[in-house]
Formats: structure tokens, sequence, C-alpha cells
């Protein structure tokens, strides 16, 4: 499998721009999620209650973009208990057996256990699986960004994720080697978080990723930006020669 040309921008779904989204057909956040490539349906920030029928909610608002769907724990930057993370794999089933179902489901590393698990149930219903880590401190060494190559190699998942907080205009750099090092992935995400991270998650498509995410709405991560600004920087970055060529266009906004 190879890492696709293309460049994906993820949106985040959650209830309140999903609610504003169906209210009319011109609203900000319905013309957000249809200018995102894929959308992320965060289930954890949902009504269990709910989970079933997401799927077909968002397809019925955006019927042609790709759907990632993510039960994120709270050590992860989510809502859903930590302790809670052994009711996962009955929980996805119950979202794989509804009529309508994402495209993709996110795994976190830790919770690699799992994966076989879920696997087992998404391969049917030709559900690929992206695996993530986040790092809300610091950004990984060199050697614990190959360790985790190695682990999601080692289970052959589909696309990988690594989101972590720079602490340094120059700090992103590892993340673009790890994204050059993942050749072979179907998605691949590798940018900072924060301030200093903010223009990796564009720059990073430069230097091997296909993956990045915007906000629709408030920010759901520290140095997120939104998703029209996203669109149109990425559009912009086949022109752009150099991080500070594209600093200078994102402050013209």
């Amino acid at each position: 499998m190879q890492n696709s040309q293309s460049s994906y921008l993820v949106g985040l779904v959650d209830p309140e721009t999903l609610a504003a989204a169906e209210s009319e057909d011109l609203h900000p956040a319905r013309i957000d999620y249809s200018s995102c490539d894929i959308l992320e349906i965060r289930y954890d920030f949902f009504k269990e209650s709910d989970w079933q029928r997401l799927s077909a909610r968002v397809r019925k608002i955006a019927p042609n973009t790709i759907q990632l769907g993510t039960i994120r724990l709270k050590r992860d930057g989510g809502t859903f208990k930590n302790a809670r993370a052994i009711e996962r794999p009955a929980l996805w089933k119950s979202i794989l057996d509804a009529d309508e179902v994402p495209e993709w489901l996110d795994l976190e590393r830790d919770c690699l256990h799992d994966y076989n698990a879920l696997r087992e149930l998404a391969s049917p219903k030709g559900v690929k699986i992206l695996i993530s880590e986040h790092n809300f401190t610091r950004i990984p060494s060199d050697l614990e960004l190959k360790n985790y190559l190695t682990d999601v190699k080692r289970v052959k998942a589909d696309g990988i994720k690594i989101a972590a907080m720079s602490n340094s205009k120059d700090d992103c750099s590892r993340l673009y080697k790890f994204a050059k090092r993942a050749k072979g992935f179907e998605l691949i995400a590798a940018f900072g978080m924060g301030e200093t991270g903010k223009i990796s998650r564009i720059w990073s498509l430069k230097e091997g990723a296909n993956l990045t995410y915007g906000s629709i709405g408030k920010a759901a991560a520290p140095g997120q930006i939104d998703v029209g600004l996203m669109k149109k920087a990425i559009e912009k970055l086949k022109t752009i020669d150099s991080q500070i060529e594209l600093s200078s266009f994102l402050n013209i906004f």
C-alpha cells in the first residue's frame, strides 16, 4: 500500500457543530463540513445512545466525505473515562453493527492490545484502522518515534498519526523525519501542537505526511487552525517553498 499523493484535511464532528450543520443548508458549520476531505466523528463527545446513528447523520450532511470514527480516552485528549478502555471493543462492535459506518477507525497506540479484536470486527465491513499517539508535553525523541513506527508496522495498520506538543520552533523537524520514514501507510499525520507547532499542521504535508486536522468552530487541540484557513493554506502550499513563506501567508489572515 502506497502513501496517497493527495492531502486530506480532517474536521472534527461534535454535538454542537453537528446540530448546527443539520439546522440549515448554509450554516457555517455545514459549509465547513463540506470543506473537509475527512470528518472525524468523536464518539466520546456524544451520548452512547446516539452512537449507532451518528455515521448516518453525518453521511446525510456530507455524503461524499470520508468518515473516521474515534473514541478518545481522557489520557489522549478525549472525554471517555480511561477506566472504561476495556469496554471499547464492545462499543466498536455496536458502532460497526449500524447500517452506516465510518470508513476508518482510530485506535490509540497505548491500546494496541485491542488491535486484533478491532481488526476482526472492522475487516468484514471494509473499515480501515489508523493508529494514533498524542503527547501533550513534548515531541518524542527520534528513538521513541522509531519504536512507535515499528509497533504500528508490526500490527500492519492502515494509517499512522503522531500529534505532539512543540516547545520550540525547530523541534517539529523530528516529526518530519518520522513522516518520511512512515512510507507505506495509506494515511500519515505527523504534526506539532501548540503555538510553535501550528505551522507544522500544514508544512508536514510537504514533508511526507498526507493527513492533517483543522477546527470546525472552537479549536479542539492547542494550535489548531480553522478548516477554512487550512483549506486556503493547503491549496497555496503548492507554490510555497519555505516555512517562513508559509508563515507570512498565514499572517495575512
